[in-house]
Parts: structure tokens; C-alpha cells; sequence
């Protein structure tokens, strides 16, 4: 054995036998300290979990001195008890439950270990006969589980008990005294006995081997200290206000009744928690943002058969829907879709999700804070805080279902839905989302007359810029207009594919139409091309020679030679070979 050391880590073995319960007190694998106790007749009927639970009560009290105030280690070969006392949630019996409360100042944890290897086990089976077998709290946990099993249930009431309790009710007595005297004088005072006076000629009493009772009618007259008795008894089962009323009306009486049953009822947690609400919060309509696209609402439809889930962006003020497809709602994923958003958008001020997974992590914080917008969150479950976004996944959903009916590409008709769906003047705003937004209406497959703007001064600056723009690239580029005329013959600028690739095809068109400056070449094989005049350049001689020479001339890739006839310089005439 060592010397108790409070700065070490301290370790409490227990083990429970059919007659007596076992505990060692140890530090760095030495005992400290012994303990060990018999158990009553009681106790020794008790289950296998609550024995050795009662060995954990038992043993951390008696060690009280050395392990209150620092956290310890309990050891125990029962391996119920470790989920039971280390789960705040666990239900366990209400004995068990008793002595969890009693230890609630101690601060330790439950292991588990197998019996091989429990040193307390020959402690519990030889446990020390001299020790007190009842400690201070030891009636505690028998009267808690005698008093859960007996008001658990509420009894029957009987005709006695109601006579007893009257003869205790000194207003009952009163009523009693005066119903038979006929005499209420001062009843008017008191609230109680001014109910019975104006019922003085219904009321009667009937007597009993314990005493009197008091009646109403056909009714017992219930004692005050009975009446939450009787409303109990009256609402087994959980029935509603209006049929417990009924069936205390047709047994018994007692002042204020009906308001007695009401709050009962409702007040019962069963029946609060069985019976659906039917109100509501009333509607709090949002305000239109200020501007387009400050205010974004955003939600996912899906998944689908596919895989495939839909992001949902709905502007607020223009009730614009942008719609991405995705195979996964990970944050990951849907940032670089909303970047992609954003920057054909713009960043918006405020976005607003529910409170799903991709909105809860750090990467869409650090993205938010990144983009310079508010994330705001809705209320949890409760999807009318975006509606918006909401009422808009009815309608694609309905146009993906109606083209998986039809056997058409879901993901075209849904391009198809959108299109339609931004022209359209939404029901609240009577405009629709894309003049909203964009200032103009989009067209689509209807025919529709293209809008005039008023653009003069812009017409009149693109004019000035571009005409600058053009004496600049003119100048720059030494540009010339071009003279080809149709029947002209050509050479094509040509790709550069290696050091002896020359600017121009050899093989020579001949222009055969003209639009500004798109000309259309062909060969005399049929081969037709169209380019740019800046393309072609001109070729003056005459087709026949171009023929000849073609004749004659080597493959593109080697080197062409002059035509040219070579004659020997006029100094070299004197030069004697």
C-alpha cells in the first residue's frame, strides 16, 4: 500500500457480488485504501446493473475525503454503467437515475475493464461483515422509487375518500351545514359558497359509512383537495377539453369546472405534443431592395435521377433566376459558380440562404468576406423566410418532370423554361425580370419589334472614337483600298510551315464574287475559299505564262529561280578559259 498523493491521477476500482460490493482506492498502480460492505435483504434483490451501480454510489462516498474536488477514474467490470453514466441523454431505471443525482458534485469518468482483470472482485465476494450495511442516503433511492411507483398512476377514487376528504373541507361542511338549516347567510362573502347559494335548491347530502357527501343533482360535489385528482382521472387517455368536461359533468361537481379542465388540458404535455398547431405566424412581407441585383435569394433543387442538383440565384428586386447545374453541394463546388455568377452580374450586397451544409463552413465565410457581401441565414425550417426562391422551384420542377414525361433533354427544356420564364411579367412586379434588370425585354421565339433607343449622343461618340481608331491602324499599317475586281487572278496568303514556306500559295485563283472587302476565290479544280482582301495579292502576267512555269517548277518547298537569262559581265570578254 502507498501514501495518498492528491496531485496524482487517482483511480477507484468497484465490483458488485450477490452479497456485498467491493472497492479499491489505487494511484499509479499501488492501493491506497480497502473497502468493502455487505448487502441487505433488500439490496441483495436487487438486478446485476443496479448492484453494481450501487457499488459506484457506495464506494465514491466512502472515499469522499480523497476524491471530492479533482476529477478521478472509475473502474468498473460492468459495461452498461459506462454508457449510463458517461451519456447525460441515457434513460437509465429510476434507482439508477437517483444515484446519478447524488453524484453529481463528483467529478469523474466511467471505464470499462473485464472481470479477469478487476482487483475488487474478492473484495465484493468477501466483503467486510462488520461495516455498516446502510449509509445516510440509503433510504433515499427506495423511497424515490416507491413514490415514482405509486403516484405514477393515479388511483381509482372512491366514494370513502370523497366522504373523508368532505368532512376535512370546511366549506364543504359549511354547504352541508346550511343545506340543511337552510340557512346562507354570509355564504355571499366567500366566492366558493356564493357558487353553492345560487345552487342551494339543486343541492343535497347523502350520508355514508365515513361521513357525508355533498350533492349536486345526480353529482357528487368534488373537496377542493380532490379536484386535480378528478380532472386527472377524467383526462386518461388524453382526451380533449370538451370531452373531459363531458365526462366530469356527468359524475361530479365542483366550482369553476370547465376553467379548471381547460387549463389542464392544456397544460398537458402529451397532448400539446400529439396535437398539431393550426395557427400560424402571420406573413412579414419583405421590402423591394433598393436597386437590381443587390438582394440575392439562394436555394438547391434536387438531386435528381441523374445526380445532378440545381443552384437556384434569384435576384429580390428583379426576380431574375439564374440557374447552374451541379453533381455535388459541397462548398467547393458551388463557389466557382458563384464566382462565375458574379462576375457576369456583379457582386451583390446581401445574399441569403437557408442553413444548409455549404453555407455553414469556413470556405464560404472566407469566400464572403473575399467577395465583400453579407451572408444572411433564414430561419431554420422554416422555408417561407425565402419564398421567393422557394416558388421558383415549383416551376422548374414542373417543366424538368413535364420533359422526362415527353422524353426530352431535361436540361434543354429547362434552358427553354428559363427563356421564357425571364420575358414573362412576373405577378408582382407586372414587369418582367429581364426589363428589370437588364432595361430591355429579350427576345424570344414570338415575334416582337426590335425598340428604337435614343442613343444619338452615344452614336455620335462611337462614330468620332472609331474613325480616330482608324486613321491610327491606317496609318500605322500603310493601308491601301483594295482595286480586285471579279475575274481578277490572285495569289492567297498562306500559313508559314517551315523556313522554306513562302507568304503566298503559288496555285493562283480567280476572284468570283465580292462583298466589301470578304472576297471569294476559286481554283480551276473547283476549290473555293473566301478571306479578307488583305489576304490576296494581285497577278498582272498573263494566265498562260503563270502555267508554264507552273509546268516546270519545282514542289512549294524548294527554292524557286529567276527566269532570267544569265549572260557573262562585259569585263570578263578577255578572260581566256
Amino acid at each position: 500500500m502507498a501514501y495518498f498523493d492528491p496531485r496524482k491521477a487517482t483511480v477507484l476500482i468497484v465490483d458488485a457480488s450477490p452479497v456485498g460490493v467491493g472497492a479499491l482506492l489505487t494511484q499509479d498502480g499501488r492501493v491506497n485504501a480497502y473497502a468493502s460492505r455487505a448487502l441487505s435483504d433488500v439490496e441483495k434483490r436487487y438486478s446485476q446493473t443496479e448492484r453494481e451501480g450501487l457499488a459506484i454510489v457506495w464506494a465514491i462516498e466512502h472515499f469522499h475525503l480523497y476524491l471530492y474536488g479533482h476529477k478521478f477514474t472509475l473502474v468498473t467490470d460492468h459495461q452498461p454503467l459506462e454508457c449510463i453514466f458517461n451519456n447525460p441523454k441515457s434513460k437509465p431505471p429510476a434507482r439508477i437515475q437517483r444515484w446519478r443525482l447524488r453524484l453529481q458534485t463528483y467529478n469523474f469518468d466511467v471505464k470499462y475493464k473485464s472481470g479477469k482483470s478487476n482487483a475488487a472482485d474478492y473484495m465484493s465476494r468477501h466483503p467486510n461483515i462488520n461495516e455498516a450495511n446502510r449509509t445516510d442516503h440509503s433510504e433515499v433511492a427506495e423511497e424515490f422509487v416507491n413514490y415514482i411507483s405509486e403516484n405514477a398512476i393515479p388511483k381509482a377514487m372512491t366514494i370513502e375518500e370523497i366522504a373523508l376528504e368532505s368532512e376535512a373541507d370546511m366549506n364543504i361542511q359549511y354547504v352541508i351545514k346550511a343545506v340543511k338549516s337552510g340557512n346562507w347567510e354570509n355564504s355571499y362573502d366567500n366566492k366558493s359558497l356564493d357558487t353553492f347559494a345560487r345552487l342551494k335548491n339543486e343541492l343535497t347530502t347523502v350520508n355514508t359509512d365515513k361521513g357525508e357527501i355533498l350533492m349536486h343533482d345526480n353529482r357528487i360535489v368534488i373537496p377542493h383537495k380532490l379536484t386535480d385528482r378528478v380532472i386527472t382521472l377524467a383526462h386518461e387517455g388524453h382526451q380533449g377539453i370538451v370531452r373531459t368536461k363531458q365526462l366530469l359533468r356527468e359524475k361530479v361537481y365542483f366550482p369553476g369546472i370547465d376553467k379548471r379542465v381547460e387549463d389542464t388540458c392544456k397544460a398537458c404535455i402529451p397532448c400539446l405534443a400529439a396535437t398539431p398547431k393550426k395557427t400560424f405566424e402571420p406573413l412579414a412581407m419583405s421590402e423591394l431592395p433598393e436597386a437590381p441585383w443587390t438582394y440575392l435569394s439562394m436555394d438547391f433543387c434536387g438531386p435528381f435521377p441523374s445526380g445532378h442538383y440545381l443552384m437556384v440565384i434569384m435576384d429580390e428586386y428583379s426576380r431574375y433566376p439564374v440557374v447552374e447545374t451541379l453533381t455535388t453541394i459541397s462548398a467547393k463546388a458551388v463557389i466557382p459558380l458563384l464566382d462565375k455568377v458574379f462576375s457576369t452580374f456583379g457582386i451583390p450586397n446581401i445574399v441569403k440562404t437557408d442553413n444548409g451544409s455549404p453555407w455553414q463552413g469556413k470556405e464560404f465565410r472566407d469566400f464572403a468576406t473575399y467577395m465583400g457581401f453579407t451572408h444572411r441565414k433564414i430561419t431554420p425550417l422554416w422555408p417561407q423566410s425565402n419564398a421567393e426562391c422557394e416558388r421558383f422551384m415549383r416551376s422548374i420542377g414542373k417543366s424538368i418532370r413535364a420533359a422526362h414525361t415527353q422524353h426530352q433533354n431535361w436540361k434543354q427544356e429547362m434552358f427553354t423554361f428559363l427563356r421564357n420564364y425571364r420575358a414573362t411579367k412576373h405577378a408582382t412586379t407586372e414587369v418582367s425580370p429581364a426589363k428589370l434588370l437588364f432595361g430591355r425585354n429579350i427576345k424570344t421565339k414570338l415575334p416582337t419589334l426590335t425598340q428604337k433607343y435614343d442613343d444619338k449622343e452615344i452614336r455620335e461618340t462611337d462614330e468620332r472614337k472609331k474613325d480616330k481608331m482608324k486613321d491610327y491602324a491606317d496609318t500605322r499599317r500603310n493601308a491601301e483600298p483594295s482595286n480586285l475586281q471579279i475575274g481578277d487572278t490572285v495569289l492567297v496568303k498562306q500559313d508559314k510551315q517551315n523556313k522554306l514556306s513562302t507568304p503566298y500559295n503559288s496555285n493562283p485563283y480567280k476572284i468570283v464574287e465580292r462583298n466589301g472587302t470578304m472576297l471569294t476565290a476559286k481554283r480551276d479544280n473547283g476549290h473555293t475559299i473566301t478571306r479578307n482582301s488583305s489576304f490576296y495579292k494581285q497577278v498582272k502576267i498573263p494566265l498562260t505564262i503563270v502555267n508554264e512555269e507552273k509546268k516546270g517548277e519545282e514542289p512549294a518547298t524548294q527554292l524557286r529561280t529567276s527566269g532570267r537569262i544569265n549572260k557573262t559581265p562585259a569585263y570578263l570578254n578577255d578572260y581566256v578559259m
